[in-house]
């Protein structure tokens, strides 16, 4: 699914608008219908008819929307109180169009100007913010700012946005203060980016997205670099399976890891790669490490380093090997650095797809020049936030945490997966995937050895660096959303996520 920019959107909604016989008024009123069809079937909108609504709405478009959605509500049987924000001296005409049917019914409706006195909004009411839409994006003056403030310190029963949080910037990053802090979002056809980033999270709360009969030929042809990845997406990658197929169709990788102390990583990241689907696996650990893999999987092949406790050569051949996972509980020992920049040298000239995680992304941050020789295009880092930070230093804000991961990739020829909510995939080509699954019980130690083996597990299997990286992802997220549901995210741990691999295929084959 393309993430688009306010403009695109804009665009998208005069095609329908010329090309589709609907008009900008009906456009506007299959957003409010789709925003009261969920409101009405949502638990947390309970006692519908006895708890009342405050609609606030602004003059622009996004105001008509509220309007509209307020007549239909009133319709219903709700409690509707209309409060309209003078936040401007333009009225759009679908806002006067809406504002002049609404006047027909026996709404009660106020409209209030910069300055006044605030008015008292009860708390025990369910408030729709329907003041600025996605094009907002400057800074709104005092008065209003107070309003806002004023509005988020009430602690409604919910309080919904639609489309996007008032005052929410679409593209840019901005100052906190003057943010409606909604409880639900709804927004039409496709996610708004500020929705995938942690700072905003406390603003856009639960959101959803609405369909409201976009023409999907007309948006395969926009242009974008951003992309939310969907069942639909993972879909059309998934390869099924041939009757007549062997082990050898399915890829020869393996994973080097581990030290004392930290073979369950190793544990893991195999076990992930087995249930992904790979047909041949290898581990290379350090000699503490042998029992332990043989006993725990025999469907894997071990070979261990001289040493017992740390891997301090890493001497395989890799003539017949698919892909590569290494860095997975590895540890900082000298020659381990030293074992992992000679291994690196070794593959340049491989052209071997390698995964490194781990404690091999902590041996690089230390010596970044090493991303110089690592096989262009087809490596794929996987840092969660700190080690990411470790490796290319801090951000001020999340616009700007994305132009690194870009700009990394660019440099680098690399492919980075920056672990966290909305795990994001950043290209070669500069692209940016953000994943839609997941949940915070996956914050528990050994979740991203269990991504990096999954990840791997693609790649010996022939898909390309790209496609491991979103089949990864998204079923690592919902093998995640899977254990959850049925032992909550408090009790999760990472073995969870790997037990729920096998259901999650079977919601993507479709």
């Amino acid at each position: 699914m393309k993430i688009l920019s306010s403009s695109q959107i804009k665009k998208v909604d005069q095609y329908c608008i010329d090309y589709e016989s609907i008009s900008s008024i009906e456009l506007m009123e299959k957003a409010a219908k789709s925003c009261f069809n969920w409101i009405i079937r949502n638990k947390s909108f309970f006692k519908i008819k006895e708890i009342p609504f405050i609609v606030l709405s602004g003059v622009g478009n996004n105001g008509g929307d509220g309007l509209f959605l307020a007549q239909m509500l009133y319709f219903f049987g709700a409690k509707i109180s209309v409060y309209i924000l003078s936040t401007s001296n333009h009225f759009s005409n679908e806002f006067l169009i809406a504002k002049k049917k609404i006047l027909r019914y026996n709404i009660p409706l106020r409209i209030i100007h910069e300055g006044e006195k605030f008015p008292f909004l009860n708390k025990k009411s369910h408030l729709i913010d329907a003041i600025f839409g996605i094009g907002f994006n400057r800074s709104i003056n005092k008065y209003w700012k107070s309003f806002f403030h004023y509005i988020n310190e009430n602690n409604f029963q919910n309080v919904l946005s639609i489309d996007i949080p008032s005052g929410l910037f679409m593209e840019k990053s901005q100052n906190f203060t003057g943010i409606i802090k909604a409880t639900h979002t709804l927004t039409f056809q496709t996610p708004k980016l500020p929705f995938l980033l942690p700072d905003y999270e406390y603003y856009v709360g639960k959101w959803t997205i609405l369909d409201i009969g976009w023409k999907k030929d007309f948006i395969k042809n926009i242009h974008t670099k951003k992309f939310y990845i969907d069942n639909q997406c993972v879909s059309s990658i998934y390869r099924k399976r041939k009757k007549f197929s062997h082990k050898g169709n399915y890829g020869n990788g393996i994973i080097i890891g581990g030290s004392y102390g930290m073979i369950g990583s190793v544990v893991l990241s195999a076990k992930s790669s087995l249930r992904t689907g790979i047909g041949k696996l290898s581990v290379y650990v350090p000699y503490c490490g042998y029992e332990i893999i043989q006993s725990s999987f025999p469907e894997v092949i071990v070979k261990t380093d001289k040493k017992k406790d740390y891997i301090s050569d890493i001497t395989i051949s890799s003539s017949n090997i698919n892909a590569i996972g290494i860095g997975i509980g590895m540890g900082k020992n000298p020659k381990t650095e030293y074992a992992l920049e000679s291994f690196l040298l070794k593959i340049k000239q491989k052209k071997i797809p390698i995964v490194i995680d781990a404690d091999a992304l902590n041996m690089l941050s230390n010596r970044l020049e090493l991303l110089n020789i690592v096989p262009k295009n087809i490596t794929i880092i996987t840092p969660h936030p700190k080690e990411f930070c470790r490796l290319f230093g801090k951000w001020k804000n999340d616009y700007q945490k994305l132009s690194i991961l870009r700009k990394k990739s660019l440099k680098y020829k690399i492919f980075i997966v920056l672990k966290g909510g909305h795990s994001i995939i950043s290209t070669p080509c500069g692209h940016l995937y953000f994943n839609s699954t997941g949940n915070p019980g996956m914050a528990t130690a050994g979740s991203g050895d269990v991504l990096t083996g999954m990840i791997m597990s693609f790649l010996s299997q022939g898909y390309t660096p790209k496609e491991s990286c979103i089949m990864g992802v998204y079923l690592h997220g919902l093998s995640g959303d899977i254990a959850s549901k049925k032992l909550s995210e408090e009790s999760m741990i990472s073995s969870d996520i790997i037990n729920n691999i096998g259901e999650a295929y079977q919601k993507i084959i479709i």
